[in-house]
């Protein structure tokens, strides 16, 4: 069986993505600059805490700039799938909105631009490979 072309990411949506991935990478400056300073000032007995609390922020800046190296790659390759029966999902405390079958998550870029999902329905979704964001709108299974 021919599985097709491959799925693309539209013009507007790989703008978006970009967008998103440079709003991330701004986010990672803004923990890298403190966490380099925090770590390398001061000295005695508060030097060892100062460190310590470098690193963590030194780590929440390589976290941000993953996440922001992913949206880069699905922005500038295009690149998209289609799984179905993703699970829309009861609550977004966490980000994310629905879950995928293999037990992976997908979100929206940063809020919801289609009708709302049903919590707990099934969806054939559309998302970046490398970043896991839709790209299209859900579709929801009979």
């Amino acid at each position: 069986m021919d599985p097709g072309p491959p799925l693309r990411i539209g013009a507007g949506f790989r703008a978006a993505l970009l967008g998103k991935a440079l709003l991330l990478l701004g986010i990672g400056a803004l923990l890298a600059v403190p966490a380099l300073r925090i770590a390398t000032d001061g000295d005695g007995w508060w030097r060892l805490p100062r460190i310590a609390v470098g690193l963590f922020l030194a780590a929440m800046a390589w976290f941000v700039a993953w996440a922001a190296s992913l949206g880069v790659r699905d922005a500038v390759l295009g690149q998209a799938e289609q799984t179905g029966g993703a699970k829309a999902l009861e609550s977004r405390r966490w980000g994310y909105s629905l879950q995928l079958p293999d037990g992976s998550f997908v979100e929206f870029i940063l809020w919801n631009p289609w009708r709302p999902l049903v919590p707990g329905r099934r969806y054939t979704v559309t998302y970046g490979r490398h970043s896991k964001v839709l790209v299209r709108e859900p579709e929801q299974e009979p």
